[in-house]
């Protein structure tokens, strides 16, 4: 990520993607459908789905607390956390990473990219999550006689990888000497010392994840915060579509997740409404309906995390544009590391 004109011409292929996904889905549903489905939601499900996810936040935030060492309050890092995601919507390449490892780097008193290296470790659990609730729901919504095999395969792949975070949190200092010796062997290599940084900052934030205790709270409570999503998603699902299960929305959501890898206009906005109409269309949801479901979580989720996030700026004591200048050189010096 850096600043000026080649940044922004970087994600224009993001953003042609998701004009494309937009007027596709747009162009299968039928606009009175659409607005018949929209406004059949009563209001108070819209409100209560916002309430989970800010409720999701807040466990998130508690994870981040232990990955961070407990060296933050969990009010601080929840307002970090919430104008990251603020800034993610209005920034591509998901830039709220770096800003809200910035905003949270001063008050645990660390560096940035120590910050910012325990981020990369939440994500990378995130990922495990997603799969398995990806993987995991699957045998029970879509009939396919591998699916209960790859469920259970996946999760002891899972549980492997927490062995293996736990394994290299321990021996992170001597294969921080390894790398940094076999850099130094190769200097050669341009892209070395590029490379070099990233293990680097993403060993240091293995930290908290040396004790067994640390590791099973942030994958539990990173879990939670999925969870409550899960209820949050199922809630508004099931005010559309009745006979939607809890279980559809784990698979819709864990789809999302793992679709929004795609390069997309900030906020993931276009594919996660191609993802949700494709994967509610094989569980037998007309497009229509599916598409209301889309915009309407993607809705309550821009306000949420929007809401949060403005407030969160003010409290932490920055301004949107200053955060998002702050970002963007910090992305720019990273890139030419």
């Amino acid at each position: 990520m850096s600043t000026g004109k080649p940044s922004w011409r970087r994600a224009l292929p993001g953003f042609a993607v998701s004009a494309v996904v937009l007027v596709v889905v747009f162009a299968v549903s039928d606009p009175r459908a659409l607005w018949h489905a929209l406004r059949g939601v009563p209001l108070w499900v819209p409100v209560s789905a916002g309430a989970l996810l800010a409720l999701s936040l807040g466990l998130r935030a508690l994870s981040w607390q232990v990955l961070l060492g407990q060296r933050v309050a969990w009010a601080d890092a929840f307002w970090a956390l919430s104008a990251g995601y603020l800034v993610n919507n209005i920034i591509p390449f998901r830039a709220g990473e770096a800003a809200r490892a910035l905003l949270a780097a001063p008050k645990a008193r660390v560096s940035f990219w120590h910050a910012l290296s325990t981020v990369m470790v939440e994500r990378l659990l995130d990922v495990v999550l997603l799969a398995g609730m990806l993987v995991g729901s699957l045998p029970w919504v879509l009939d396919v006689p591998w699916a209960r095999q790859a469920a259970w395969g996946f999760g002891g792949a899972a549980a492997g990888m927490l062995v293996v975070l736990a394994v290299v949190a321990r021996a992170r200092f001597r294969l921080a000497a390894a790398l940094t010796a076999w850099q130094q062997r190769h200097a050669r290599f341009s892209w070395g010392q590029r490379l070099l940084h990233w293990a680097l900052a993403f060993l240091d934030g293995l930290e908290a994840l040396t004790s067994p205790v640390s590791l099973a709270a942030v994958a539990f409570l990173l879990a939670a915060s999925w969870g409550v999503q899960i209820v949050a998603y199922g809630l508004t699902l099931r005010a559309l579509v009745p006979r939607a299960s809890y279980l559809w929305a784990a698979f819709a959501l864990g789809s999302v997740g793992m679709g929004v890898a795609v390069p997309s206009a900030p906020g993931g906005l276009g594919v996660v409404e191609g993802v949700m109409v494709f994967v509610l269309g094989a569980l037998g949801i007309d497009a229509s309906t599916a598409l209301a479901y889309a915009l309407a979580m993607h809705g309550v989720y821009y306000i949420v995390t929007g809401l949060l996030g403005v407030a969160g700026i003010q409290v932490l004591g920055m301004t949107l544009q200053s955060l998002i200048v702050q970002t963007l050189q910090k992305g720019k010096a990273h890139g030419e590391a």
